[in-house]
């Protein structure tokens, strides 16, 4: 079984888009499927999914972190 490039780009704009709760409560549906799902390809398929959920949370902590610690500085002449 494959994902369409439909449902990728789906997936991708959802990804950019969601808040931290949708993207909390979607971490937690995919490990659900995760750990129900017997069929190999069906289980390579939602890992995948959960790896890029997984990598979008840490990206947006890092952002997060970052700014956090962002100081104006003055330019130098």
């Amino acid at each position: 079984m494959r994902l369409n490039r439909d449902l990728w780009n789906t997936l991708d704009t959802f990804l950019d888009t969601a808040s931290d709760a949708e993207l909390a409560r979607a971490k937690t549906t995919v490990y659900n499927l995760l750990a129900s799902t017997n069929d190999r390809e069906t289980r390579r398929l939602v890992k995948s999914v959960y790896r890029l959920i997984i990598d979008e949370a840490r990206t947006r902590a890092l952002l997060a972190e970052r700014a956090q610690h962002t100081h104006l500085r003055p330019a130098l002449a």
